[in-house]
């Protein structure tokens, strides 16, 4: 699940993330929102535990409206 929908199944703004998140901002949870940025390693482990496991790191990047290219799918990034 993206970051962004389960800010929004929760009603979360970048500041209440960024809370639960810990050690970033709010800019920086806008960032990664928008897939402008990634979250360090760290961070998302955070995400994750936050989340309950419904945000995962693959979730910042696999986008699953990209086309599969078969030539990759042993490949789960392209």
């Amino acid at each position: 699940m993206k970051l962004s929908v389960f800010m929004s199944e929760h009603k979360l703004d970048d500041a209440a993330m960024a809370a639960l998140v810990g050690d970033c901002t709010d800019h920086a949870v806008k960032k990664w929102r928008y897939d402008e940025r990634l979250p360090r390693v760290e961070q998302m482990r955070r995400i994750y535990a936050v989340t309950d496991g419904a945000v995962t790191p693959n979730d910042f990047v696999l986008h699953p409206t990209a086309p599969a290219d078969p030539a990759n799918a042993d490949c789960p990034v392209s």
